[in-house]
């Protein structure tokens, strides 16, 4: 499978007209090779030309590597004696990449790496990979979605084995550190940062992270939790009341929950990412609180908790059997609360199937 994606970069970056494509430790490199590495001071760096796959690598990281590529690789280790310098120093002996084009991933290349390959790279042309790496990882195979399905799981099962210790008192960072200590427990290989809990006028702040605050009755408390099996995610947010709320809350909830459905019933081959945010937008724009739904209504999702393409007006992609991604609209009302309810969505041949299987109807804790 890895291999016949590195094919299909190839084929990419020959209509596109680029030599080489530079990747660092990403999910980009995960995908192209199998092998999972993070970014260091060591630099490491994946070079893909139209017929071989270079890696620049640490030695230190060599025997790894060697024994977890999926995909042939030529590989230029060099140690800390030496530094990088060697590494380049092997690379330009097989590979020649003066005056080329060459195409970095501009979301996670450092400037570490770029001014070194700018360097090694006279007179080189640069641009954005983004766009070529979006083309092939916007459509996920079956493998890919049965990884996301049993992330879904996890999320679910370890969200509601949460639930039965929240208690008034609990702070929102007691709550987010046990959360991820379940989602290992429930099968996640892979949690990048704790989860958001946020409780009270707390929910109100859409990218908030867990506080001391104590869950107090008349509460709404959103849930946002991401996490991967076998490198791919899973993202679900559920709010839910604790105690007796307010109309106003429970009205907001209703109208967050039918912008839920709204958006999933318009995610179907043939329509376009901004159609599904435009279904959930609605909703909450006619019944008077579209100002108060600050946020795209959904992103993509796959390797990376936030990808390509995103649900949001302007994005003209049409959806195609395979796309993944959320659909989460939330209306947050400053110093009373707020509403975000999320489920992750893959578009089918005929239509398009919910990851997530628990209820949208407000719970009371």
């Amino acid at each position: 499978m890895i291999e016949q994606r590195l094919e299909c970069l190839r084929a990419e970056m020959t209509r596109r007209g680029v030599d080489a494509v530079a990747v660092v430790p990403s999910a980009n490199l995960f995908y192209l090779t199998g092998v999972q590495m993070h970014v260091s001071e060591r630099v490491t760096l994946l070079v893909v030309t139209r017929d071989a796959a270079h890696l620049i690598v640490p030695a230190l990281e060599a025997p790894r590597v060697e024994a977890r590529a999926r995909v042939p690789l030529t590989l230029h280790a060099w140690s800390d004696a030496e530094w990088v310098k060697a590494g380049w120093a092997s690379l330009a002996q097989h590979c020649a990449l003066d005056g080329k084009h060459i195409a970095l991933d501009y979301y996670s290349v450092r400037a570490l790496e770029w001014t070194q390959l700018q360097a090694a790279a006279r007179g080189a042309q640069f641009s954005d990979a983004s766009p070529l790496f979006d083309t092939l990882r916007m459509v996920k195979d079956a493998a890919e979605v049965d990884a996301m399905r049993r992330a879904a799981r996890t999320l679910e099962t370890s969200l509601d084995a949460l639930l039965n210790e929240v208690r008034v008192g609990k702070t929102e960072q007691e709550l987010a550190a046990r959360w991820q200590w379940l989602m290992f427990e429930h099968g996640a290989d892979g949690i990048p940062e704790a989860p958001i809990v946020a409780s009270g006028s707390n929910s109100a702040l859409p990218h908030t992270t867990a506080t001391a605050r104590e869950i107090q009755n008349g509460d709404l408390v959103i849930f946002d939790g991401w996490c991967a099996v076998d490198g791919y995610y899973g993202d679900i947010t559920r709010t839910f009341a604790v105690g007796a709320i307010t109309d106003e809350l429970k009205h907001i909830y209703d109208l967050t929950r039918r912008a839920n459905e709204a958006g999933r019933a318009a995610a179907k081959p043939g329509a376009q990412c901004q159609d599904v945010d435009r279904a959930a937008r609605k909703i909450i724009a006619d019944a008077g609180y579209g100002e108060f739904f600050v946020h795209r209504t959904g992103h993509g999702l796959g390797l990376d908790v936030h990808e390509a393409p995103n649900m949001v007006e302007g994005d003209t992609r049409v959806l195609a059997p395979g796309n993944t991604f959320t659909v989460e609209p939330g209306i947050y009302l400053a110093g009373k609360g707020g509403v975000r309810i999320e489920d992750d969505v893959v578009v089918t041949q005929d239509g398009s199937e919910c990851l997530m299987l628990s209820t949208r109807e407000l719970r009371t804790l």
